[in-house]
């Protein structure tokens, strides 16, 4: 049974219009990026070792790695309208350090990696802002990292600089590094309320109103509710399966009362991910017992061709008994795994496990009759047991 292939990456909407907010007040970077030799910065492990080699502590990793990206990864505006919906990560990195331009995407993913190399505790956010001068939430991708025990927010896109009359400027600044997650949240919010890291998160009404209409946040925010403990969720989500991950974020975005449009269409897309984790477990489960099922049935084969040669050469009634309860237990491993089989909207697997199920039948009933033979076999005396094989023979023709 081929195992279903699984949609790789996140659904590939970030369509930002701006790599920064026109209109906002930048504070020119007065930080140097880490100069690399440019043999060194075509993958991710280059830079890697290069930050690594240079900058002892985790702050001044993360401040080379955000700026050596500001400086030089240009925002890919001509690429904006021709994106796939889909992504493969690795080759999106691929992508952005070969050309050397991104969108969003691109800038985090990098990011993400390379805080990863570098021992920097962190996470890929996605998430929506709403560009000054419009009303259109839109898809956009930043980074949450841990330093010094402290969760901070990057968005290496907005501070490269910005796009004006359908042209990339670079103009490199030091608003979205490190920010506080309280402040982020005047521009970002993430489509999972965990990555706000707040004991009341924002909702997405509350959001857009407040960038739409100018107000702050907290003035429209509804009725406070019980904490939210996060960094215990964060814990959890950490040490959890990629299923109860996209299980849990789907949970915490579908709580909110008002879904807009740019939230839908993500979370629609982690259901069909989560959908396509349990389609591929019920495969996996499905190919594990169909190779357990072969397992049982080549001992089988073994034993019935040991037996048909009178069990010569000769093995201690004891080593007869294992070889057949080894047989025994492959067939009823084979059994419990059917019964954890839940087929989803999979005609084809349907079909393949009531076969598989009626075959197993046959199997066990065959076995049960070994284990007949071998148990009058051996409580016969030694002297009298040819004697059965011939019984057996004559037995099984009529």
């Amino acid at each position: 049974m081929t195992k279903l292939t699984f949609i790789l990456g996140i659904f590939f909407t970030f369509f930002q219009a701006n790599a920064q907010e026109t209109g906002t007040s930048f504070v020119p970077s007065t930080v140097a990026a880490p100069v690399i030799p440019t043999a060194q910065t075509k993958t991710t492990n280059g830079i890697a070792r290069f930050v690594n080699s240079h900058y002892p502590t985790p702050h001044e990793k993360i401040k080379a790695i955000y700026y050596w990206l500001a400086n030089h990864i240009a925002y890919d505006v001509v690429t904006l309208a021709n994106m796939p919906l889909y992504y493969e990560k690795q080759a999106l990195i691929a992508q952005t350090l070969t050309t050397r331009k991104a969108v969003c995407q691109g800038y985090a993913e990098v990011f993400q990696e390379l805080c990863a190399k570098t021992g920097i505790p962190s996470y890929l956010v996605t998430g929506f802002v709403i560009p000054k001068g419009t009303n259109t939430p839109i898809s956009h991708a930043w980074v949450a990292a841990q330093v010094s025990g402290q969760w901070f927010l990057f968005d290496p896109t907005w501070g490269s600089g910005v796009v004006e009359n359908g042209k990339f400027t670079p103009r490199v600044n030091d608003r979205y590094f490190m920010v506080p997650p309280a402040r982020m949240l005047q521009t970002h919010l993430p489509f999972d309320p965990l990555w706000q890291f707040q004991a009341q998160p924002m909702s997405y009404h509350a959001f857009i109103s407040s960038r739409n209409s100018g107000t702050s946040p907290k003035s429209i925010s509804a009725k406070p509710k019980p904490a939210f403990a996060f960094l215990d969720t964060l814990a959890t989500y950490a040490a959890s399966s990629e299923k109860a991950q996209l299980t849990a974020t789907i949970r915490r975005m579908a709580a909110n009362q008002v879904i807009p449009p740019v939230v839908l269409e993500h979370l629609n897309h982690l259901k069909k991910n989560l959908t396509l984790i349990r389609q591929n477990e019920t495969v996996d489960l499905y190919n594990a017992a169909v190779n357990s099922f072969n397992a049982g049935i080549d001992q089988m084969n073994q034993f019935i061709r040991y037996k048909n040669n009178r069990f010569l050469p000769a093995k201690t009634d004891l080593a007869l008994q294992q070889m057949l309860s080894g047989i025994t237990h492959k067939l009823q491993d084979t059994k419990k795994l059917l019964q954890q089989i839940k087929p989803i909207d999979n005609a084809n697997l349907f079909l393949s496990l009531q076969n598989m199920k009626a075959t197993l039948e046959q199997a066990l009933v065959q076995a049960a009759k070994q284990e007949q033979f071998l148990e009058k076999y051996l409580k016969t005396p030694v002297n009298q047991r040819n004697a059965l094989f011939y019984k057996q023979a004559l037995a099984e023709r009529q």
